[in-house]
């Protein structure tokens, strides 16, 4: 099983290799700068929602003010305690998301873009040192070239005649003066080179840490939000788990004055008409239908009418009770989605999931 050495920047110290780790370097400044920009952008877009669910809020705040006095008693309600406690987390929603653009912008935000824009200029600084450097270096060298030209053609001169002695000397001294500088140089060289890609490595490792602890912090904040969102609407299940349409009318029933609540009807009495002393109208004393020939068509249409008004009756029954059964089995799916939804572990929740709720 192969090992995996673990390399830095100062083994590479070659002039070719420079431009990869500067890239490198590069590419890690620009990656802080892009997590900053998508951090600010996502502040905003946190901010815009909790501003628009706030202006909702108010909206249904003033709708509910209105509905409240249109109740005929202030009697308890649970159910119009479940419909407040909606309200008033779904503020808090709102509100959480205020506090997470506030912190995506200190926590993320800000330290990214500081961190980029001094590890900029720290870079540049560096890259511009050893750029200097280097060009001292071949000047050193160029320098030492012409050094040992000058020394050889001023011992081929001392060995023709004899004569610049004092030359050879000088360019003798020079050419050593030059190898010195020149040996001294590179000694200076394989010491501040390593050094400088030793800053150049710690400004990536710095970049990168930074760039992980503030993406740590961004998803802990929305970690957090959404445990607390996950509290809240928990509670608020467990208020719509108490609601008790039965017990609400009986507040109201309480509430209303007892001494007139019951409405009796008295049936109506047959009242005969007067001169029903004639034979032909005896049937009129009596409290039932005259069927005879001269009633007949009469009746006919009535029972007819009142079958087709039966009929029609039975048929908008049986429509709404269809209606009703699939609103209940619709209603019962969600909510057994829902408790499903919400008694999963915190740690197995996804994106997907939380979408149940609210999203910025």
């Amino acid at each position: 099983m192969s090992v995996h050495r673990q390399g830095c920047y100062a083994e590479f110290t070659h002039p070719s290799l420079k431009d990869a780790i500067n890239q490198n370097n590069i590419s890690t400044l620009k990656l802080s700068l892009l997590v900053a920009e998508f951090a600010q952008q996502m502040a905003a877009a946190h901010e815009q929602f909790a501003k628009e669910v706030q202006a909702v809020i108010g909206t249904f705040r003033r709708k509910n003010n209105e509905f409240k006095f249109e109740r005929p008693v202030d009697s308890p309600s649970s159910i119009q305690k479940a419909w407040e406690t909606l309200l008033h987390e779904t503020e808090m929603d709102a509100q959480a998301h205020l506090d997470a653009a506030s912190l995506l912008i200190n926590n993320v935000y800000k330290p990214l873009e500081e961190v980029a824009i001094h590890k900029q200029s720290q870079a540049h600084k560096l890259n511009n040192f050893r750029d200097k450097f280097e060009e001292m270096l071949q000047k050193v060298e160029n320098q030492i070239d012409n050094a040992e030209k000058d020394y050889i053609v001023a011992y081929n001169q001392y060995e023709d005649c004899h004569i610049n002695k004092s030359m050879l000397y000088n360019a003798h001294n020079e050419y050593i003066f030059q190898l010195r500088a020149s040996n001294r140089s590179i000694d200076q060289f394989q010491i501040a080179i390593p050094q400088v890609l030793e800053e150049l490595e710690e400004i990536y490792i710095d970049t990168s840490n930074t760039i992980n602890v503030a993406i740590e912090s961004h998803a802990l904040l929305l970690l957090t939000k959404a445990n607390e969102q996950h509290r809240r609407f928990e509670d608020l299940l467990q208020i719509c788990r108490q609601v008790n349409p039965q017990l609400d009318i009986s507040y109201f029933v309480n509430a209303l004055n007892p001494e007139c609540a019951k409405f009796e009807l008295k049936h109506h009495k047959f009242h005969p008409l007067d001169g029903t002393e004639n034979e032909d109208c005896t049937c009129l004393c009596q409290n039932q239908l005259i069927i005879d020939k001269s009633t007949d068509m009469a009746l006919l249409e009535k029972r007819a009418l009142l079958q087709r008004e039966a009929a029609e009756l039975t048929s908008y029954i049986t429509q709404n009770q269809d209606i009703s059964h699939s609103l209940v089995n619709i209603c019962q799916s969600k909510m057994a989605d829902m408790e499903q939804c919400l008694s999963m572990p915190v740690q197995h929740h996804r994106p997907n999931k939380l979408e149940f709720f609210y999203k910025p």
